[in-house]
């Protein structure tokens, strides 16, 4: 089974799949669609299916303080806690679908499974336990059988190390009567104000048309954004203090926009890099130029262009394209983490409109 694949972004392969033209667009149907969400972190994905529309029905994943991220910014959805793996996922996801009366609606399913073993910047090891969740999320593909399906994840996975795994994720999907149709795509391109290239499943019942895919992505993409410009408006960030609650954090009006506590040491060597230089660790950014993509963990956020510190929480959120009234929760440490580990609102909503457009969901038509 040959891997044929469409790319948009700039650098790297320049791949047309050659699939067959795919047939007439369905008639849309008149009822709003419902999203499932696989392996949601903190809603990254959901947040982009709202902004189309969509019914957030449940969010499924391992637990921690992402889910509480996902339950408080979509209340109405059930957070389940639990490996995208195994049959509970499944058997609380269709309880969920009756739960909220979604039977009759024309379902969407949204994932983005963990990414460390095929990230540059993670294990890149192909025996890491985290890449089997990529064919828990294919079984419950099958199981749920959704009008569509998008399942997102780091462009390494396209390469031929993993060709064998992804193969075998798209077998189970054959098996399952759905076409795959991998798309490369970077968040600079479709309104976010960093640099992020990404693989996106697309996954129809019907056979979709590879050029035609193409040349809707490359009519909405959009100039580039500026850091300086997502950034600039933000108030000076208070230090954070010795304590911390994020419930009292999330009712400020600028929630998540506190800086961590930097030594001076640090601060003057912070403040002695110029814009888009330094290291990994506290690599600045550059206002007049989109943000390179943001890592935290062993490697630290990147360093603000105009304040000797790390870029606060609240700022990684809206390089990330998250509005100020998407809070993080959670312990101070993780949430930095929750925010580098999503998809970017605005390029997820690109994909889904794409996918929306040609199977029939009906959506919103987002400004």
């Amino acid at each position: 089974m040959e891997l044929d694949r469409i790319q948009i972004a700039g650098s790297g392969r320049d791949e047309v799949s050659g699939a067959d033209p795919a047939p007439p667009e369905s008639k849309p149907i008149a009822t709003t669609p419902a999203a499932i969400d696989l392996c949601c972190g903190l809603g990254g994905l959901s947040l982009a299916a709202k902004q189309l529309g969509m019914t957030i029905v449940a969010g499924v994943d391992i637990g921690g303080d992402a889910v509480r991220t996902f339950s408080k910014n979509f209340p109405a959805a059930v957070a389940i806690e639990t490996t995208v793996s195994g049959s509970k996922a499944i058997t609380q996801c269709k309880a969920a679908l009756a739960k909220h009366g979604q039977a009759r609606s024309p379902l969407v399913i949204i994932s983005g499974p963990p990414c460390q073993g095929f990230s540059a910047a993670g294990t890149r090891d192909p025996k890491d336990k985290r890449n089997k969740v990529l064919l828990g999320v294919a079984r419950a593909i099958s199981d749920l059988q959704p009008r569509f399906a998008v399942v997102e994840n780091v462009q390494t996975l396209l390469t031929e190390k993993h060709r064998e795994r992804v193969r075998d994720f798209q077998q189970h999907l054959t098996d399952a009567g759905y076409h795959m149709l991998p798309v490369e795509l970077d968040a600079k391109d479709y309104g976010v104000a960093q640099k992020r290239e990404r693989a996106f499943f697309l996954i129809t019942q019907m056979l979709l048309d590879a050029k035609a895919i193409a040349a809707r992505f490359a009519e909405l993409r959009q100039p580039e954004i500026p850091s300086g410009e997502r950034l600039n408006d933000l108030p000076p960030a208070e230090t954070r203090g010795t304590k911390y609650d994020d419930e009292e954090d999330a009712a400020s009006l600028y929630p998540n926009h506190l800086a961590m506590r930097h030594s001076a040491a640090v601060q003057t060597k912070i403040a002695a890099i110029k814009p888009g230089t330094g290291p990994m660790s506290y690599r600045k950014l550059d206002p007049t130029k989109p943000a390179n993509t943001l890592f935290s963990g062993h490697r630290a956020p990147p360093a603000h262009y105009a304040y000797p510190r790390s870029i606060t929480v609240r700022e990684a959120a809206r390089l990330q394209g998250f509005p100020d009234d998407f809070r993080i929760y959670g312990s101070f440490a993780n949430q930095m983490m929750q925010v580098t580990n999503a998809v970017p609102p605005p390029l997820a909503r690109t994909v889904l409109q794409v996918l929306a457009e040609v199977t029939g969901v009906p959506i919103l038509q987002h400004a």
